[in-house]
């Protein structure tokens, strides 16, 4: 467990904050009177923060990775003694629920190595990518479709029942329920209650990406004909998960269906139209898509702006020039990042400390801004990095 205050020699920027009693600087807000401030485009009290916060929790309450992800308890007991030591962390931006171990072997998406069974227990998970759906596969999900084969690929790649696979789908929604619970406790809203992958992010994981884009050549219209199929199912799942878990902001993954993985004439046809379908069902049933942006969208951030304005969230992770995407998207969409990993590794406190002043001064000086990770913290950040960027929020969070 770490001690706080171990860091003064550091930096004189990083000596650890005193204990802040929130009304000091005057905060009337809630966290979630903030979210919704900055997803309307407007100035809130102070920036919120969001950091997408997983096994690095754990490591610093002194758990194993195997411990935090396969407990809940010693998971819960991580988040909150963290929130403890950083009250300006305000939003939580993950679903603990999704990466539970014990599900690992029934409902992932997919494939993985588990710390403390496959890999040892200090380490990340790791997800084993390979050709687990064939192209006859798209003929059953065109006929019978998408929801019924999903339980059978998982079958498949799991080696499970069905009778798993439901018990393991009802502890999910019932442990998302419990930590969203937790988490309010705490004075934290949730980002999102929702969790999907776009109809061309999960056909590209069950085919490999390689077979993905093979079937872009080779049978262009039959992949069409899936991903619309696709597209039917994901957006019932995304709007049922998220009036289960009463938040009404659903998480979209997109890795590896942008410029930098495709070309424009195949991302106009085999990824952005179905992507502006799940986005807009979802605007349509009320719900704020979240748009978790891997990888390098730079060339197709314009692409947002045929979206209704003030209706998303676009959360960046380092990759993209969020500084252009701000420019381009300003009084559109409300845009969350994007301190990167390999600065919290790699970096030092002085530096996540000016990257994101910079980012609250430049991306947030108007409101529509969240501060948070450009994806996961990793496992392996620095305490001292992590320190700095909770510390900057109360140093450059406010708006006068």
């Amino acid at each position: 467990m770490v001690a706080m205050g171990q860091w003064d020699d550091d930096s004189q920027l990083c000596r650890p904050a005193r204990r802040l009693v929130w009304g000091e600087r005057n905060q009337m807000m809630t966290s979630e009177e903030r979210l919704q401030t900055v997803i309307r485009l407007k100035q809130p009290d102070r920036i919120p923060c969001a950091p997408l916060m997983e096994s690095y929790a754990g490591r610093y309450a002194g758990f194993s990775n195997y411990e935090y992800m396969f407990d809940y308890e010693k998971a819960e007991q991580s988040l909150a003694f963290l929130s403890q030591q950083y009250p300006q962390w305000d939003i939580r931006r993950s679903l603990y629920s999704q990466f539970y171990g014990p599900y690992q072997n029934s409902i992932l998406f997919i494939k993985t190595k588990m710390p403390g069974i496959d890999i040892p227990a200090d380490r990340e998970f790791q997800s084993l990518e390979y050709e687990a759906v064939s192209r006859q596969d798209y003929h059953v999900i065109l006929e019978a479709g998408y929801d019924y084969f999903y339980h059978r690929y998982l079958q498949r790649i799991h080696g499970c029942s069905e009778e798993n696979i439901a018990a393991a789908l009802r502890h999910r929604s019932d442990l998302i329920k419990r930590e969203i619970a937790d988490s309010r406790k705490r004075g934290q809203a949730f980002l999102y209650g929702g969790y999907v992958l776009a109809a061309p992010v999960v056909i590209s994981l069950m085919r490999s990406f390689e077979q993905f884009v093979r079937d872009m050549f080779q049978v262009p219209d039959l992949l069409e004909k899936v991903l619309e199929k696709t597209t039917e199912s994901v957006i019932r799942e995304g709007i049922q998960d998220a009036r289960d878990s009463g938040i009404f902001r659903t998480f979209i993954g997109l890795p590896r269906v942008c410029g930098q993985f495709l070309s424009r004439k195949f991302f106009d046809r085999f990824s952005w139209p179905y992507v502006k379908q799940l986005i807009l069902a979802l605007i349509q049933a009320e719900i704020v898509p979240v748009l978790h942006l891997d990888s390098d969208w730079s060339e197709n951030i314009p692409y947002l702006l045929e979206l209704p304005p003030g209706k998303i969230i676009v959360e960046l992770d380092g990759d993209t020039d969020i500084f252009a995407a701000g420019r381009v998207l300003s009084g559109h969409s409300c845009l969350l990042g994007d301190v990167s990993p390999h600065l919290f590794v790699l970096g030092s406190p002085v530096r996540v400390k000016s990257y994101c002043r910079k980012l609250m001064k430049e991306v947030g000086r108007q409101g529509g801004f969240i501060l948070g990770s450009g994806c996961t913290v990793p496992l392996s950040a620095k305490h001292e990095n992590v320190q700095a960027f909770f510390q900057s929020v109360e140093e450059f969070g406010y708006y006068e």
